[in-house]
């Protein structure tokens, strides 16, 4: 009875991978067409600056550029960020802000060909269409059904907090006295206290590391997929910053221009050019410690969880970038070869309970003491 109970089971599963397939056949066409139109027009163009890397590498243009490109894109977003301050928080801010990171992705689209990082990477652009609809995962079925519910939610939070301290009393926490450079620098490093410890939560609770491990499916890190996340996630992640933003009661102007630092900053975490930003990678949540947070392994992987900062890395023993080491370039989801890589495959990977039981615990989660 068992082996015929084994047999019936074996061809249930055979039946529905079967239907999953087929059910999946339009989404890969789709992601497929995304693909090609994206990279497509820059083929010949990628295939032109890969002929010249080698020759790149050892010219003075490289040596500056490594050096200089992060620096430049920061002070350039704090230009950009009190400039539309100035000139007023409209509706045609958000057009400015998408023009800026298509402008950003200009630069560092070519030069993660001509100064790679690592150069197995710039063979991986088939996964740029599912990171395009990840980038859009909003307007998904999910995204309908909790982005309604995260502003009735928030809005709740806040009236809920407002209640328990009244806002005159929240604002006076904040020192509006200080520059506001400075303002911009003491809101990003406090609010990465919390983004810290969720993201860590994330990582060594398993049913949370389910969804976070949608991040971490990527085969490659390249300046567009640190927006790689599930809807569901980023439902959660936008709910815990109520509570931190509310009480900290910081500017209007301070927490616009704060969000913009942090996105540049978040482009250069995943991104594949070769920099080298010396002092800053003890600093800021930069490449080279990135990459280590998305090796496969545990011990390196459980570690660097400050989402633009490191600092609470350094104080909780979680940072990790020993001298005279390179990261892996070989990254993903570790013990899970076979995890999807299709946008519908990541949508549906939380749920799929058999997945995750055949991987073992399905956490991140550390055993042993932090990184010493």
């Amino acid at each position: 009875m068992r082996q015929l109970a084994m047999f019936v089971a074996g061809v249930e599963s055979s039946h529905l991978n079967r239907v999953g397939y087929f059910l999946a056949l339009p989404f890969r066409w789709f992601e497929a067409a995304i693909c090609y139109l994206l990279t497509a027009p820059f083929r010949s163009l990628w295939r032109w600056l890969d002929a010249r890397s080698e020759r790149f590498e050892k010219t003075l243009a490289r040596k500056v550029i490594a050096v200089t490109l992060f620096p430049i894109f920061m002070i350039a977003g704090f230009v950009l960020g009190f400039e539309l301050v100035e000139r007023g928080l409209a509706a045609s801010v958000v057009l400015v802000l998408m023009a800026s990171l298509l402008v950003m992705g200009a630069i560092m689209a070519p030069l993660e060909r001509l100064m790679p990082w690592s150069k197995q990477w710039r063979q991986g652009d088939n996964d740029s269409g599912v990171d395009v609809l990840m980038f859009f995962g909003g307007g998904s079925v999910l995204g309908f059904i909790l982005n309604p519910l995260g502003i009735f939610l928030t809005a709740w939070l806040v009236g809920w907090i407002h209640v328990q301290l009244p806002p005159d009393m929240i604002k006076s926490f904040w020192p509006t006295a200080l520059h506001p450079v400075l303002q911009v620098l003491l809101l990003i490093v406090v609010m990465d206290f919390f983004r810290y410890w969720y993201h860590r939560w994330m990582h060594e609770n398993a049913f949370m590391w389910r969804w976070h491990s949608v991040h971490h499916s990527s085969k490659r890190l390249y300046w567009f997929n640190g927006m790689r996340s599930h809807p569901i996630e980023q439902f959660l992640s936008g709910l815990i910053w109520v509570v931190p933003y509310t009480l900290i009661q910081a500017p209007m102007e301070i927490v616009f221009v704060a969000g913009i630092i942090s996105r540049v900053i978040g482009r250069f975490q995943h991104t594949n050019v070769d920099v080298e930003l010396g002092p800053f990678e003890y600093i800021f949540s930069a490449p080279n410690n990135h990459r280590y947070h998305h090796a496969k392994s545990i011990e390196e992987g459980n570690s660097n969880y400050g989402g633009d900062v490191v600092l609470w890395d350094h104080l909780f023993g979680t940072f990790y970038l020993p001298k005279g080491k390179r990261p892996s370039d070989d990254i993903g989801v570790g013990g899970m070869p076979d995890y999807p890589q299709t946008w519908l495959g990541l949508m549906l990977a939380p749920f799929r309970i058999r997945m995750w039981r055949k991987s073992g615990s399905g956490t991140r989660r550390r055993i042993e003491s932090p990184i010493p």
